[in-house]
C-alpha cells in the first residue's frame, strides 16, 4: 500500500509539474513580409517542440524533391522500424506500405503521423547517404539536414533529433517561438507548402500487399478556415502541450502614386503558440491582437525604431 502511495504521489508531482510547465505559453505574432514582430512573450526560451518538428520536416523533404528533380510523386515504402517508435498513428500504416511523398507530405501535416515522418526522413536520408557515397543511419542524416535547414534561416535555440518532434529521443527536440516563427515564414513562402496545409481533407492512397487502401486525411489544425487562417500546423505531446502556427492573409492594399501607377501591400501574419492549454483559442486572440497592431504600425508609417523589433534580429 505504501508503495502504491508513493507511486502515486510521484505520478502527481510529475503530472503538476507538466502542468505549470505549460501554463505560461511562448507566442509570437510576425509580419510574413516585413517580418516585423507585433507580439512576441518568452519568444527565445527553449521548449520541447513536438509535433512542430513536422513544418521542418516536409520543408526538407520539399527541398529535396525539388533540388534533386525526383518531384513527390515517387513511391517510399514504410520502414520495418517506424511503428516502433511512432506515437501518432492515425493512419495505421504498416512496413512494407508504400505512399507518395505527396501523399506522406499530407499525412505529416495534416494528420501529424508519425510514421508517415518516419517514412519521409528514411526515404529521403537514405537517398542522400547514396548520394554522398556513404552508410549510415537515415534518420540521422535526415535530422542532419533538419538542423542545417533551421540554421540557415537564423535559428540558434533549435534542436531537431527525429523528424516527428515526439520526446522519445535523446536528446529531445527542442526550438523556440521565434525559431517556429522563422521556420513558417519559410514555409508560408511557398506555395505548395500552402497547398498541403490548407485543405480540411484529403483522400491518400495506401499500396499494401498487391492492391490499394484509400485513406482519409482530416486536418487537425481547429481554426483552418477561420478567420482566413490557410495553415500551418497544430501538433501536441505530453512534454510539448498544445502547440499551434498558424498564418492568415487579408485582401492586399493599392496605394495609388503621383505619377500615376500604384503599389501594393500584402497582409499576412503569422502565429506561433507553445506550451498552451487552449492554443486554439490563443491563437485566435493573437491573430486578432496581431492585426490590430498591425494596422496601428502602418498607420504610423511603419516604424521601426529598433532592430530587435525585427524577427532576423531578435
Amino acid at each position: 500500500m505504501a508503495r502504491f502511495t508513493l507511486v502515486l504521489g510521484f505520478l502527481t508531482l510529475l503530472q503538476g509539474a507538466l502542468s505549470n510547465a505549460h501554463a505560461a505559453a511562448a507566442v509570437m505574432v510576425v509580419d510574413a513580409f516585413n517580418k516585423k514582430i507585433h507580439v512576441a512573450a518568452d519568444g527565445n526560451g527553449r521548449r520541447p517542440v513536438g509535433g512542430l518538428a513536422k513544418i521542418v520536416t516536409a520543408m526538407v523533404a520539399l527541398d529535396w524533391a525539388e533540388a534533386s528533380g525526383v518531384g513527390v510523386n515517387v513511391l517510399a515504402t514504410v520502414p520495418e522500424y517506424a511503428p516502433r517508435i511512432a506515437g501518432q498513428r492515425s493512419l495505421e500504416l504498416y512496413p512494407g506500405d508504400r505512399l507518395t511523398l505527396r501523399d506522406l507530405i499530407y499525412a505529416t501535416m495534416m494528420e501529424s503521423d508519425d510514421t508517415a515522418a518516419i517514412t519521409l526522413g528514411h526515404f529521403i536520408g537514405q537517398d542522400h547517404l547514396q548520394r554522398l557515397g556513404r552508410g549510415g543511419d537515415p534518420l540521422i542524416e535526415f535530422t542532419r539536414q533538419m538542423n542545417q535547414l533551421a540554421l540557415r534561416e537564423g535559428c540558434t535555440g533549435s534542436r531537431f533529433t527525429n523528424p516527428h518532434g515526439l520526446e522519445n529521443s535523446r536528446p529531445a527536440p527542442y526550438s523556440t517561438a521565434a525559431d517556429i516563427a522563422r521556420l513558417s515564414l519559410y514555409a508560408a513562402a511557398r506555395p505548395a507548402m500552402r497547398f498541403y496545409t490548407n485543405q480540411k481533407q484529403r483522400n491518400v492512397t495506401v499500396y499494401r500487399g498487391g492492391g490499394t487502401v484509400s485513406v482519409t486525411l482530416n486536418n487537425r489544425n481547429p481554426l483552418l478556415g477561420v478567420d482566413r487562417v490557410d495553415g500551418i500546423k497544430y501538433a501536441q505531446t505530453p512534454l510539448s502541450g498544445g502547440c499551434l502556427v498558424v498564418t492568415a492573409d487579408r485582401p492586399a492594399s493599392v496605394y495609388p502614386q503621383p505619377d500615376g501607377s500604384s503599389v501594393i501591400y500584402k497582409h499576412r501574419l503569422v502565429v506561433v503558440v507553445m506550451g498552451s492549454g487552449n492554443p486554439a483559442g490563443e491563437a485566435r486572440a493573437l491573430l486578432n491582437q496581431g492585426w490590430r497592431v498591425y494596422e496601428q504600425w502602418l498607420s504610423a508609417g511603419r516604424p521601426v525604431t529598433e532592430r530587435n523589433q525585427l524577427l532576423p534580429y531578435y
